[in-house]
């Protein structure tokens, strides 16, 4: 879903031809996510057929002619829905939680919060995950034949355990911003 937000999202800033959408996500997103052409025209022609997007066919002497894209009313709609609808399933996946922040002029301060709240969830849920991971690592290194100390494994724990920690406090750090600025 998050590729239909940045395509939309592109499109909402004016008339764009594929190319250009494909540079401007590259440029919104600083390459976290990038967008392959057979998503995007699959979801242009899918959007076009909804009546979110029209198409307008511009004849090129010697070269394939050139489609230029424009958002309607309707993608508008589109959009906004799709940049809202951000539960749980999607708070676990870096792209839409990122492609929605990205966005997040497009959206009202409490949708921000519920995006923010939804993501500070899943991290929680992680981190406490990873900190069950760690006592059974713990656990281990007291019983006698077990792998060295700091094993490889140990360091990709402690590893992911801090990157979750960062983007928490990044989070939750962002969210107080918000409620106290309204």
């Amino acid at each position: 879903m998050y590729s239909e937000i940045l395509i939309l999202a592109m499109l909402q800033q004016g008339r764009r031809h594929g190319y250009e959408i494909k540079k401007d996500i590259d440029r919104a997103l600083g390459g976290m996510v990038s967008l392959n052409n057979k998503t995007l025209y699959l979801a242009l022609k899918r959007f076009e057929e909804m009546g979110a997007v029209t198409r307008q066919v511009i004849v090129q002497e010697g070269k394939p002619n050139r489609h230029l894209y424009e958002l309607t009313e309707r993608g508008i709609e589109v959009l906004q829905a799709s940049l809202r609808d951000f539960g749980p399933e999607q708070a676990g996946v870096e792209a839409e939680f990122f492609t929605r922040v990205a966005f997040f002029d497009f959206l009202e301060v409490p949708e921000r919060e519920a995006i923010l709240r939804n993501r500070l969830a899943y991290l929680q849920r992680g981190l406490e995950y990873l900190h069950s991971l760690q006592q059974m690592a713990d656990e281990g290194e007291n019983c006698v034949n077990t792998v060295p100390s700091r094993s490889h494994a140990q360091r990709v724990l402690a590893f992911h355990t801090r990157r979750l920690h960062d983007e928490y406090e990044w989070t939750a750090a962002w969210l107080e911003e918000i409620q106290a600025n309204k």
